[in-house]
């Protein structure tokens, strides 16, 4: 069965983690992707999240300040309904594939651009990598850590959001075009993806009630969350949530086997020390428990508890995935030309009607060079020459 985007060819000519993830999804989906990448490769397939990110579409290679490079890419553009690029603004105007040239060749084309910053931002003409625009836009500075000041984000979640960004505006571009017979130029960037998230959890410091740094905080200091934390037998650990809204038929200290546990409101006032005293005899009491049985226990008194697993459990380092991600289709096994046998998170997104699916492994650079040049009526030595496969 056909993908719901059967029939859509987007030619990709972005590089990082926003544009690659982003152009996946499609990809997935059912879109024909041609990578466009530079002679020798997209310099960051280097980086271990390409192995997924860059699947599901074919790739050639063009060098786009040879005449002859770019005007096969152009015979490319004439039948693409999508092209998404990564460039700071004004290098693909200087290359002769800006938003103007091609729409005016191709006014059906799709043109997706995600730099770092957006156009007109003071910083447009700097580099735009992730951990940049983590600074740049204050949320180094706002997410608390293991000590006070800035801190590194190990998510990236300037490129992450531009990732969901960067589809959404493809889709909704493609259904305007439905209406009106006319493509037009989508654009986002990194620094706008970096906002995507902070819009649900800004507020002013200064302004904020006592706990909100308690509440907030991830590993410094423990925030309430970190506390809900708890190490059981064998070294093993869950996470048993208070804060769920359930209403528990026993308590926590009353599945754990606690003597006279003080009731909720009693614990909030008892003396600091008396706290921290009971606390540390209700974790030692956890670590006595198998987390297996502990889970069942207090999930079938109405508890939100899970095990916190690793993620080599979760996608099977033996061989074993989770069976909820089989159930789920969330794993799948694929052959990499690079790697080999790989077990890689499944397609995320699920169609009933059609359905997507992945369509194979990241492509080696050029590897489908003849084949899609080839029916351009291009020579195996025309290609070679504008490919760099020769000097």
């Amino acid at each position: 069965m056909a993908g719901a985007l059967d029939g859509v060819r987007i030619l990709d000519l972005s590089w990082g983690i926003a544009g690659p993830l982003g152009v996946m999804l499609l990809a997935e989906q059912g879109a024909d992707v041609i990578k466009v990448e530079p002679p020798g490769g997209d310099p960051f397939r280097a980086y271990s999240g390409y192995a997924v990110w860059n699947r599901s579409r074919r790739s050639v290679t063009v060098d786009l300040k040879r005449a002859d490079g770019l005007e096969a890419f152009l015979r490319l553009v004439d039948d693409a309904d999508v092209i998404v690029e990564t460039f700071r603004p004004g290098v693909t105007d200087r290359l002769g594939i800006g938003y103007d040239a091609l729409h005016a060749r191709n006014s059906r084309l799709v043109y997706s651009s995600c730099p770092g910053y957006p156009d007109g931002h003071r910083f447009a003409s700097r580099a735009g990598y992730d951990a940049l625009i983590q600074a740049s836009s204050g949320q180094q500075w706002e997410q608390p850590g293991w000590r006070m000041g800035p801190i590194f984000l190990h998510m990236p979640m300037p490129s992450m959001g531009a990732a969901f960004l960067i589809p959404t505006g493809i889709l909704a571009a493609l259904v305007a075009r439905e209406e009106t017979g006319r493509g037009q130029h989508v654009t986002t960037s990194l620094y706008q993806g970096a906002l995507l998230y902070t819009t649900q959890i800004w507020q002013h410091v200064e302004k904020a009630p006592a706990a909100f740094h308690d509440l907030m905080g991830k590993s410094y200091p423990p925030g309430i969350h970190q506390q809900m934390l708890f190490e059981v037998a064998d070294g093993e650990w869950v996470h048993s949530s208070v804060m769920s809204g359930l209403t528990p038929q026993a308590s926590q200290d009353e599945l754990l086997g606690l003597e006279d546990p003080p009731d909720p409101l009693t614990f909030l006032t008892m003396a600091p020390e008396d706290r921290e005293g009971f606390t540390a005899a209700r974790r030692e009491a956890y670590k006595h428990h198998p987390r297996d049985e502990l889970v069942r226990t207090f999930q079938e008194n109405n508890h939100a508890i899970e095990a916190v697993i690793t993620m080599e459990e979760a996608l099977g380092a033996g061989g074993h995935p989770h069976p909820q991600l089989v159930a789920n289709g969330m794993v799948a096994e694929i052959d990499d030309p690079e790697l080999g046998h790989t077990t890689q998170i499944g397609v995320p997104i699920n169609l009933l009607g059609t359905p997507g699916g992945i369509q194979g492994p990241q492509p080696l650079p050029g590897e489908h060079n003849v084949e899609i040049f080839g029916l351009l009526g291009y020579s195996d030595a025309d290609i070679a020459a504008f490919s760099g496969e020769v000097d």
